[in-house]
């Protein structure tokens, strides 16, 4: 019974996403894809025209473009940041396990301290140390061409898409600049609890988190809501 209960840990929770958000995210990424595949060639100079993190990329910006891990900076700079820290180690580093591990490690690191955390630029930093001989021709090169240009694309792409169908946003409006609005301020949030309040649980918390203050917020709301509802059953 104890294996059981071990394997079922390894499944998700269920999904709660409509189909129609399914569908939206799965076209998204498909187009954003397609366009980023023949247009690289077309507008790159570097011989190394597209980077596969650009595919995992696409599923954060189509399928979560509300996360913190989506959003235009976290993609770009992540990208630039870690494709910067991977040449270096690259080049400094003769050692190559141990050039890929300070690679990814320091791009966490980077991008943890610049806010700009973005997953797939893992691999970004990864492949400038074992991509080969033809990524390792590229030098500080690898940085622009393919990355930089291909994170600006994919970018662009989203929030090309995004802003074209109703009900959706990206890049998604930013915490503190809401925070800041007079009429928010004011304004009582949906959990009774002040925004400053929901932004010193995050930060207690203490972990990344691909949620917002004003989605915390909703949470809560809904939470209390249920336990309203379930009182009064009770009654």
């Amino acid at each position: 019974m104890r294996w059981r209960q071990f394997l079922y840990n390894f499944l998700p929770e269920p999904g709660h996403v409509p189909w129609r958000e399914r569908g939206l995210s799965g076209f998204g990424a498909l187009l954003a894809i397609v366009a980023v595949v023949l247009l690289s060639p077309a507008l790159l100079p570097a011989p190394f025209y597209v980077i596969a993190a650009v595919g995992a990329s696409s599923v954060l910006i189509f399928a979560l473009p509300a996360s913190p891990l989506a959003q235009p900076w976290s993609v770009f700079g992540g990208y630039v940041v870690s494709a910067a820290i991977g040449v270096t180690m690259a080049r400094w580093v003769p050692y190559e396990p141990v050039a890929a591990g300070l690679a990814v490690g320091g791009a966490i690191v980077a991008m943890l301290t610049l806010r700009c955390l973005h997953a797939p630029a893992g691999a970004v930093a990864l492949f400038a140390v074992i991509g080969g001989d033809t990524i390792r021709d590229l030098g500080f090169a690898y940085v622009l061409t393919p990355v930089a240009a291909n994170a600006a694309l994919l970018v662009a792409l989203g929030i090309l898409y995004h802003n074209l169908i109703p009900g959706r946003h990206y890049p998604r409006p930013h915490p503190e600049l809401v925070a800041r609005e007079p009429e928010v301020v004011a304004a009582p949030t949906l959990s009774g609890l002040s925004h400053e309040e929901l932004g010193a649980i995050l930060d207690e918390y203490g972990h990344p988190l691909e949620i917002s203050g004003e989605e915390l917020d909703e949470i809560l709301a809904i939470v209390e809501r249920r336990r309203r509802q379930s009182r009064a059953r009770r009654r």
